[in-house]
């Protein structure tokens, strides 16, 4: 055992950053986004919905947050990035299917209402 100990000063070594490097990625909620990023999201959906943002303020909110939610979920802030630099068009076949149960539900009440 004599003249090892530099081979467990590396495993503790190895070790140490492994639990850095677990605990890092454990702080870091949902792929990278922020609470702020989140906020952002969510305001420029409402933003972005006009006029539907005005008839009917609640449910545009939670139709926003439950969309902002469920791409966050199934994107890394860098992946979403990355598709919003595309055209329209293909945000909607990448993005779309994440969210459409929200779409639904969100046109479903507004009939309800009309």
């Amino acid at each position: 055992m004599t003249g090892k100990h530099w081979i467990i000063v590396l495993i503790i070594i190895g070790s140490s950053y492994g639990i850095y490097s677990g605990i890092k990625d454990l702080n870091q909620p949902n792929n990278g986004w922020t609470d702020e990023s989140r906020n952002i999201l969510i305001e420029k959906c409402i933003s972005d919905s006009k006029d539907m943002a005005e008839k009917y303020p609640k449910l545009t909110k939670e139709y926003c947050i439950c969309s902002i939610e469920k791409i966050q979920a199934e994107f890394t802030q860098s992946e979403y990035i990355k598709i919003s630099k595309e055209s329209i068009e293909v945000q909607e076949v990448k993005l779309l299917p994440s969210f459409q149960n929200c779409l639904t539900e969100y046109q479903s009440e507004i009939n309800k209402i009309e």
